[in-house]
């Protein structure tokens, strides 16, 4: 019985080539299937590192298709959130004060949904554009009218609980004197 040494050298370089091809043939299950295997495995990567940048085009596909929608969907919606909350700030007096209701509305629902779709008080006054081209100045004159209108935020919210807090007062007056004067009538019509 010879060694696979020996054979080894005794054989032709084609010889010992072609050997291993059918060693390998064996291995994967035989000729016309491995085939189909490697067609189908062409597509797939072969080694850690083709895997890693599969995946990693594969999130960058991913966060393509995130910046596309917020540039279709979010970023007109964000435009028309800040439009309204401008409107509401100079609708105030005119509207006796009920545009205060969005304002306060506005800012709950940035806390829920973010700044992608609600930008912070301050931020509707300065367009993007100048703002972008103005790097940090741009940024601290959106925080100093953000200020601004947080404190008038607070002031006005204090104001309309204080003038509900009277005018609920003054009912719950109106309605004990009532009360009052009735259970003293009806005392009056039993004595």
């Amino acid at each position: 019985m010879s060694t696979p040494q020996a054979n080894s050298q005794t054989l032709t370089p084609q010889e010992q080539i072609d050997m291993a091809g059918q060693v390998r043939q064996a291995k994967s299950g035989g000729g016309e299937e491995s085939e189909a295997r490697e067609e189908q495995g062409a597509d797939q990567p072969k080694s850690l590192r083709e895997k890693v940048m599969a995946a990693r085009r594969a999130m960058d596909i991913k966060q393509r298709a995130k910046d596309k929608i917020q540039e279709k969907v979010v970023a007109p919606v964000k435009t028309g959130t800040n439009n309204a909350l401008r409107w509401a700030w100079m609708t105030l007096i005119p509207s006796f004060g009920l545009s205060l209701i969005y304002i306060n509305l506005h800012v709950f629902l940035k806390m829920v949904f973010g700044e992608k779709l609600f930008c912070k008080l301050g931020d509707e006054w300065i367009p993007k554009p100048i703002k972008d081209a103005g790097g940090d100045a741009g940024k601290m004159g959106g925080k100093a009218i953000g200020i601004v209108e947080v404190m008038g935020l607070l002031m006005l919210d204090l104001a309309v609980f204080f003038i509900v807090f009277a005018v609920l007062a003054i009912l719950v007056w109106i309605a004990d004197n009532i009360v009052l004067q009735g259970m003293i009538w009806v005392w009056n019509l039993i004595n």
